[in-house]
């Protein structure tokens, strides 16, 4: 056991494999490096005294990528986001500072910028960039570069595969496989019917249900509404009275919240998500079948029994008519084409109100 004089803080000791030692003093988050003498020795003391003068080097030296990252973070722009977005940036700019922190800001070029997403997927590489064109955006404004050295990259080309929606085989093989009471069921049902997504999902249960019986939220996502019925159907929606009663003989009437895990915990978003997959593969069904799969197939159910795009967007909550026709391509054409002509009257609106 190393002893020296009492008082003196803040000496680290590493021993190498080959048994010699090395001291040094603590100041901040660096080791300033102390002579191999005993801690009582006139010239030890002294190195440690002046060890003890060293400035601390910040964390993020000023003008780093690194920096970068943590000013923007902390801007307007950033805490604006939703909870859910955030930790996906936040995310991203953690693995851009691991990366490319030690860089500075203003010596970047466009081709730093391509090698930096040249070896990541389609999908990885285009949020890689976006999170780089927002935090040079917000560097320019903060007057630390005068030019944006992201204008004009893209990411490489490549399909970006989307989440598939269910088809109808795999939504009755799910629920042959799954009996109405088992959890898995239960929170099939609930993404399936109310086509939440996994970070609302979590959440839904009887106390967002009102007195008429339609239950309301806030998407965590974009912050826009989403509505849908629960104990009873409107008149347009009468060809889903099938997947209605589905849903409401697997839904939990005994407790708030309708998606728990067996021990009775409400699931995490990252949890429900991985756990739906694993539910779906048991079944026998593919890889990728997945929560998020099941959203698209409610906004094609919708679609096929004859909801106006209006109608599709307040149950999604999807805002626009080119994101309903992105959740809608895979659906029924005939059933689509086949509705009264008076349910599709609200298909020529741009924009869905908030």
């Amino acid at each position: 056991m190393r002893r020296g004089i009492r008082g003196l803080k803040g000496i680290k000791v590493v021993t190498k494999a080959d048994g010699r030692q090395y001291k040094y003093r603590r100041v901040g988050a660096q080791l300033v490096p102390l002579p191999d003498l005993p801690e009582n020795h006139p010239e030890f003391l002294a190195a440690y005294v002046a060890a003890g003068a060293v400035q601390p080097k910040p964390r993020h030296q000023e003008g780093t990528i690194s920096a970068l990252c943590v000013a923007y973070l902390a801007s307007h722009e950033y805490r604006r986001m939703a909870d859910s977005t955030r930790g996906v940036w936040r995310r991203t700019l953690d693995r851009i500072s691991a990366d490319r922190g030690t860089g500075l800001v203003k010596d970047l070029r466009p081709d730093h910028l391509r090698k930096d997403i040249r070896a990541l997927t389609p999908g990885a590489a285009q949020n890689r960039i976006k999170a780089w064109r927002s935090i040079l955006k917000f560097a320019v404004e903060e007057g630390m570069i005068s030019s944006d050295p992201s204008a004009g990259v893209k990411a490489q080309r490549g399909e970006v595969k989307p989440h598939r929606q269910w088809t109808t085989d795999e939504l009755q093989t799910f629920r042959d496989h799954w009996a109405v009471d088992t959890p898995e069921r239960i929170a099939f049902e609930v993404i399936y019917w109310t086509g939440a997504r996994c970070v609302d999902a979590v959440g839904l249960g009887w106390q967002k249900v009102d007195d008429d019986g339609w239950l309301s939220f806030v998407q965590a996502k974009t912050g826009g509404p989403a509505t849908c019925p629960i104990t009873a159907l409107p008149e347009w929606a009468a060809p889903l009275s099938a997947e209605h009663a589905s849903f409401l003989a697997s839904v939990p009437r005994d407790r708030m919240i309708w998606i728990m895990t067996q021990g009775g915990k409400p699931r995490s978003v990252k949890g429900l998500s991985q756990w739906m997959s694993a539910a779906a593969s048991t079944a026998g069904l593919p890889d990728d079948c997945t929560a998020h799969g099941l959203r698209k197939a409610r906004a094609a159910a919708l679609a096929e029994a004859g909801a106006t795009a209006s109608q599709i967007g307040a149950w999604t909550g999807h805002a626009s008519l080119s994101e309903i026709s992105h959740y809608t391509r895979q659906a029924d054409q005939k059933g689509v084409l086949g509705a009264k002509r008076e349910r599709q009257s609200g298909n020529n609106i741009a924009q869905f109100p908030k």
